[in-house]
């Protein structure tokens, strides 16, 4: 994702496949959103951004809530999965976390 699909994702809002969260989200609720991200084929979380679209950033260091997301998803999704993280800067000194889930079907 880059910033401009950025922008379009939070102007359209939240939606099966697009969840807002503020970064202190705790450990189970993320779990949760992965889970039910994953019953509905992928999806993003987006870390910093509040219900109503504001975005108001990540408050933990990127580097740090990265490894505390793949903890999440690693230890309390079953079965584990590591997805895909990146930081995107909305404006200056305003980061926001991007969370891809990919679900893969077997067939």
């Amino acid at each position: 994702m880059n910033r401009v699909e950025l922008i379009e994702v939070v102007r359209r809002g939240e939606n099966s496949g697009v969840e807002f969260k503020r970064d202190d989200i705790a450990k189970d609720s993320l779990a949760k959103e992965i889970a039910a991200l994953l019953n509905l084929e992928g999806g993003y979380i987006l870390l910093g951004v509040e219900d109503d679209q504001t975005v108001s950033g990540m408050t933990e260091d990127p580097q740090r809530r990265e490894e505390w997301v793949m903890q999440v998803a690693g230890n309390l999704v079953h079965p584990g999965l590591n997805p895909f993280w990146e930081t995107l800067e909305w404006e200056p000194g305003v980061t926001v976390g991007v969370i891809l889930i990919q679900y893969n079907r077997i067939t």
